[in-house]
C-alpha cells in the first residue's frame, strides 16, 4: 500500500495509460498534490441528413435502370463529399444519406457543397442538420448509428424538418 493513496475512479476511454488524459491527471494531482483538472470528454457531434427533391416522380419519368443509375451517381458524389468533409456514413434512406461529424462546421460545408453540386446530375437535394453535445462514448458507439441514440431522442423529427423546404 501507497501511503496517502485514493482509489479514483476516471472516466474516459481507453485501458491503456498513454489513452486516458484523465489517468494520466489523476496520477499528476498524487504525486503534485493539485487538484486534478477535469478535460471535458465531449464532441459537439453533428448529424447530417440529406434528401432529393422529387425522386418518386424522376423515378417514374427515367424508369428504374436509368433512375438507379442515376442515384448511383448521386451516392457516389455524396460520399467524396462525406470523406473530403470527414463525414461518417450511418445510413442511407434510399435517396437520402443520414451521417455524422465531429462538429457543426464541416457538416455545414458538406451539406453546402451537396446540394450546390446535384444540378451536376440534374437533381435537387436538400440537407438537414442536427448537433448535440455527446460524450465521446456516445458519439462513437453504435447507439449514434440509430434513430432512437439515447444522445437524440428527436432524430427521427429532425430528419422529418430536413425534408421540409425553407
Amino acid at each position: 500500500m501507497i501511503p496517502g493513496a485514493e482509489y479514483a475512479l476516471v472516466p474516459g476511454v481507453g485501458r491503456a495509460i498513454q489513452e486516458n488524459d484523465f489517468a494520466l491527471e489523476a496520477i499528476e494531482a498524487f504525486f503534485v498534490g493539485s487538484p486534478a483538472r477535469r478535460i471535458p470528454d465531449t464532441v459537439l457531434a453533428t448529424i447530417l441528413f440529406t434528401d432529393l427533391v422529387g425522386s418518386t416522380v424522376q423515378t417514374v419519368e427515367l424508369g428504374d435502370r436509368e433512375w438507379r443509375s442515376l442515384l448511383e451517381r448521386h451516392n457516389d458524389l455524396v460520399r467524396i463529399e462525406l470523406a473530403r468533409f470527414r463525414g461518417v456514413e450511418i445510413d442511407t434512406t434510399g435517396d437520402g444519406f443520414f451521417a455524422s461529424f465531429d462538429g457543426p462546421a464541416r457538416a455545414i460545408a458538406c451539406a453546402r457543397e451537396i446540394v450546390d453540386r446535384m444540378p451536376e446530375l440534374g437533381l435537387e437535394a436538400r440537407a438537414g442538420i442536427h448537433k448535440a453535445s455527446a460524450s465521446v462514448w456516445e458519439a462513437s458507439s453504435p447507439a449514434w448509428q440509430s434513430t432512437s441514440a439515447p444522445g437524440c431522442p428527436r432524430l427521427p423529427e429532425h430528419a422529418r424538418c430536413s425534408s421540409r423546404r425553407p
